[in-house]
């Protein structure tokens, strides 16, 4: 078995590399490992657990690597308990490993002393996009590893591992330049700011495609808010052809480099050079299953690109695919979010002598889709039924319990319209039980009684482990209803107790709130404090019409800026 040279147990510049591929891969471990003679040497580690975290090494008993070593090549599993050779390994038990994708680590030697690996604690089919990025890091941590040893005798060698460390640096620059990236915009800067910075260029940009169903489809350049790059705002729309070096690099998937402005404006005589900058520069296909775009590099010098920095490049460029890919996913899946979000809230009833308005913001993070939901039912009988209520999860998973939920309340209540509101909840518990739907939920449901002879209304309702309605009085003194009353439990947990209804008059002019908990609640703070916040608001604007009255209550209490999703429902007694 191949012996490494020397080098540290934890070392904080291969630690960067697991971190690198932890991110990338998105695993809960990621090891940089050379292997002994006698056990193996976790010299860059990310995700470790004590004592391991500490120890940086294990008996070969316990490796997975030293596969990769013996065979001289990757070691790709997708669960460790179906392979033959490594069912029985020890860290399975012990340390969780399932999966594990492991790409040989080379010294300079060219000898395989080790791997660069990722490990997941559950069964993974690891994409091609995952072992090209992996791959990619394995040849930037060998460059390193060889490095540190020191034992290259040629000048030439030596200066390609230059060059290799250079792409390294760049790797690693723009892994941190894309890591908390989300928009094509943040991609667009970060692209630029590495170029500028670790490859000495003096524009980076990206053009993708923009599909017309009505004609032919055209290249449209990621401008950042801060663009300086004036000849790309002029160019911003090309066509996608061979008339330009864009349109053509991405038609034909092929790099194209080009050592000064003048051969590539002899190749391309019909394209806009009137403000155009530089001299070299390279056009590289952006692509994962298929060609969506070009990245474009321009240096301020004339000079012959390297076979070696094209490596850089081409690394590069995978990364802004990869990145770009996400961006692209992530936007339409917030816009599918938002539209089955849109799909599944209630279009509000017109009651008689009562005005109902409602809002729903989703959460700045996470699908911007959520649990939370309203409902309002005008019955046969003439009695409205209000429904407030949030299912745990900020995911279209828990927007989907909720439309189940909202249905199946209304089912009950316009099939039981003589039973109060907790035998409807009942129901609806019992009924979650049977259908096997495992998610908590919380919610407020309240009948309103038509109008007595005096303009006032009965509202019974029940509490299933949700927060109290708020009704402000017509002179604008607000009460949380049943606070400090001990409420039913929340839905979903197999609660078998009898739930309770209470009675509630509403004055004329008055205004009952019910809300979720995005409304209230903040990271570190007593929920106390946010009921407080909820009841001075309310008051302070009582006396605007419903609509006003929500916005301003909603603006006080969340902003622009919230970290949950929020529902909120409102109704004026005339």
């Amino acid at each position: 078995m191949n012996t490494p040279g020397s080098t540290r147990a934890d070392d904080p510049s291969f630690d960067r590399y697991a971190r690198m591929v932890q991110r990338y891969l998105e695993v809960p471990i990621a090891l940089v490992t050379l292997v002994l003679e006698d056990r193996q040497v976790f010299t860059g580690a990310s995700g470790l657990a004590e004592p391991l975290a500490t120890t940086r090494e294990t008996p070969l008993s316990h490796s997975f690597c030293r596969y990769v070593v013996d065979d001289e090549a990757p070691l790709i599993i997708e669960d460790a308990r179906r392979d033959d050779r490594l069912r029985d390994n020890p860290s399975i038990p012990e340390h969780g490993v399932i999966a594990y994708a492991g790409w040989p680590l080379i010294d300079e030697q060219g000898r395989t002393v080790g791997s660069l690996c990722a490990m997941d604690t559950e069964p993974r089919g690891w994409t091609r996009e995952d072992l090209d990025a992996l791959e990619d890091l394995a040849d930037a941590c060998s460059a390193e590893l060889m490095y540190r040893n020191g034992k290259l005798l040629a000048e030439e060698q030596a200066e390609r591992d230059r060059d290799m460390s250079h792409r390294s640096q760049a790797l690693l620059a723009l892994s941190e330049g894309l890591s908390a990236t989300r928009t094509l915009d943040d991609i667009a800067r970060a692209v630029e700011h590495v170029a500028v910075q670790n490859l000495g260029c003096l524009h980076a940009g990206i053009w993708l495609r923009q599909p017309d169903p009505g004609g032919a489809d055209t290249l449209r350049y990621i401008a950042e808010a801060a663009n300086s790059w004036s000849s790309s705002a002029r160019n911003a729309d090309l066509a996608l052809d061979g008339t330009n070096p864009i349109g053509e690099t991405m038609t034909s998937g092929r790099p194209q480099y080009f050592p000064d402005c003048a051969t590539q404006n002899l190749r391309y005589p019909r394209a806009d050079v009137t403000t155009q900058v530089g001299e070299a520069r390279a056009f590289m296909p952006l692509s994962l299953d298929r060609v969506f775009g070009t990245l474009v590099l321009v240096w301020p010098d004339a000079r012959d690109i390297s076979a070696e920095q094209r490596i850089t490049i081409e690394a590069l460029t995978s990364y802004v695919a990869q990145a770009v890919q996400r961006a692209l996913l992530f936007r339409d899946r917030e816009n599918a979010s938002l539209i089955l979000q849109s799909a599944m809230l209630t279009r509000l009833p017109t009651s008689h002598g009562m005005e109902l308005t409602a809002r729903y913001q989703p959460a700045a993070a996470h699908d911007r889709v959520g649990g939370d939901w309203y409902d309002a039912v005008v019955m046969p009988s003439g009695e409205t039924n209000l429904m407030i209520g949030d299912v745990a999860g900020h995911d279209i998973a828990a927007a989907a319990v909720m439309g189940e939920l909202r249905s199946m309340l209304r089912a009950f209540a316009w099939a039981h319209d003589d039973d109060g509101p907790a035998d409807n909840v009942t129901r609806l518990d019992r009924a979650m039980a049977g259908f096997g739907i495992g998610r908590f939920a919380s919610l407020v449901f309240a009948r309103i009684d038509p109008a007595d002879g005096t303009g006032h209304r009965t509202m019974h309702w029940t509490n299933a482990g949700h927060f109290p309605p708020l009704l402000v009085q017509p002179d604008g003194n607000p009460e949380l209803l049943g606070d400090g009353d001990t409420v039913d439990v929340v839905l979903g947990v197999g609660y078998e107790g009898r739930r309770h209804d209470r009675t509630t008059t509403l004055p004329a002019g008055s205004t009952l709130l019910l809300y979720t908990d995005g409304l209230i609640e903040r990271r570190g703070e007593s929920i106390d404090i946010g009921l407080a916040r909820l009841r001075e608001a309310a008051g302070r604007h009582h006396e605007l019409r419903p609509d006003a009255f929500l916005d301003a209550v909603v603006e006080d209490l969340v902003g622009d800026v919230h970290e949950d999703d929020v529902a909120v429902l409102a109704v004026r007694f005339g």
